[in-house]
């Protein structure tokens, strides 16, 4: 399938790399054969942050030997470390992407991560109910609300919401049957898992692809359930554009998005959200239930209770856990029509403000007419009598 959270969205410089050096380009075509497009795309972007603390070209990285490349490598991940620029975790993604171009150009790395022990700087602020609570009423949109929702309350990565199309929802949701189930095919592992969505988001999906109807769209099988305001074609999101309209509500949502503790700080971000559905299902549903709902199909709990093989009975018997579990993860007292209504008076404000500019516009232009007829019938009002005469007598001729 064709990947809406990760389309197009390599760097600028990365995908200058892509089009300029058939060292990159080579390997990126493999790499997301192989591997997945998220992967690629990654290690590609890390290459190019790589290459611009070593100062180097894809073409000069390809003519050093193992150990050469292996000091390069070794040397640039003691100097990021020591100037605190980025997390033991970036070091090690962007050590991992290098590693695999040199790989690609059977340039074997030895030695290993410098790093025995990778240092924790971030912890995530999960949010509590009152807080979610907050930010959903701050969702500036129908369709930012039903992100969080989809994320808080299903447990959905933000790319799979991108990817998310209609078909994935169609069986339940057209049926009315709730929770409804959502088969989510993940950009991660390439899998396809089952999660739900409780009623009260159905209902703003529902609201959400009418107002999309009436706008002359057609929701088929391939639809995307979450798109871009943005765009007037009919595909979807990408991921870093969704996960920026999340991270603005939650700026705007007034909660405190990050604190202290030692040298340990605690942020709230968008991925927060999803820890959010995954730890308030803790004790209220088995273990292997709560890890499936999340895209982990992979144990062997998941494999043999039959939640990785989409097993019709097991997927009811989920449906039924996770109706019990909905209290734990729903926020109460959201007023839902006030949500949709704030959308139609949001756009009647667009037309508001989009009548009020073309008015300024046709005033300014009336104006500037205005002061020049004036300025014309000044220069007129400073003829003299025989002037006139002369004006007239020209006109008169001009006529015949």
């Amino acid at each position: 399938m064709v990947r809406t959270s990760y389309a197009n969205t390599l760097s600028k410089r990365a995908l200058s790399l892509y089009e300029s050096y058939p060292e990159v380009k080579n390997w990126y075509d493999e790499l997301s054969v192989l591997n997945t497009l998220r992967t690629a795309q990654g290690y590609t972007d890390s290459l190019a942050g790589f290459l611009d603390d070593v100062n180097k070209k894809p073409d000069e990285l390809v003519k050093l030997n193992s150990e050469q490349a292996y000091d390069l490598m070794r040397n640039w991940a003691v100097q990021k470390r020591k100037t605190g620029s980025i997390t033991d975790g970036r070091i090690s993604l962007i050590w991992f992407g290098a590693k695999s171009f040199f790989k690609f150009h059977k340039i074997r790395i030895e030695g290993d991560f410098p790093f025995s022990k990778m240092r924790v700087k971030y912890l995530d602020k999960i949010p509590t109910k009152q807080e979610l609570k907050r930010i959903m009423q701050t969702a500036p949109s129908l369709s930012t609300k039903i992100a969080i929702q989809l994320m808080a309350y299903s447990g959905l990565r933000p790319e799979d919401i991108c990817d998310l199309t209609y078909s994935s929802i169609k069986h339940d949701f057209e049926k009315d049957v709730t929770p409804c189930a959502a088969y989510i095919p993940q950009g991660k592992t390439d899998e396809v898992y089952v999660t739900f969505i409780p009623e009260s988001t159905i209902t703003l999906l529902k609201q959400y692809l009418n107002l999309r109807k009436n706008k002359g769209e057609e929701i088929n099988d391939s639809s995307p359930v979450y798109r871009s305001q943005q765009s007037s074609e009919p595909g979807g999101i990408r991921r870093k554009t969704l996960t920026q309209n999340i991270e603005n509500t939650m700026k705007k949502s007034g909660i405190e998005l990050s604190s202290n503790f030692g040298p340990k700080i605690q942020r709230m971000r968008p991925y927060s959200l999803r820890k959010y559905f995954r730890s308030n299902l803790a004790g209220h549903v088995p273990t292997e239930f709560a890890e499936a709902w999340t895209g982990h199909t992979s144990g062997l709990a998941q494999i043999y209770n039959g939640a990785r093989d989409l097993d019709p009975a097991t997927t009811e018997r989920m449906r039924k856990a996770y109706r019990d579990t909905e209290r734990y993860l729903v926020v109460e007292g959201i007023d839902e029509e006030q949500i949709i209504n704030k959308v139609f008076q949001d756009k009647e404000m667009k037309k508001r403000d989009e009548r009020i500019k073309q008015l300024d516009e046709e005033l300014t232009e009336a104006t500037r007419r205005l002061s020049n007829y004036e300025e014309q019938m000044s220069k007129i009002a400073k003829l003299s009598d025989e002037e006139i005469r002369a004006v007239r007598q020209l006109i008169s001729h001009g006529k015949k």
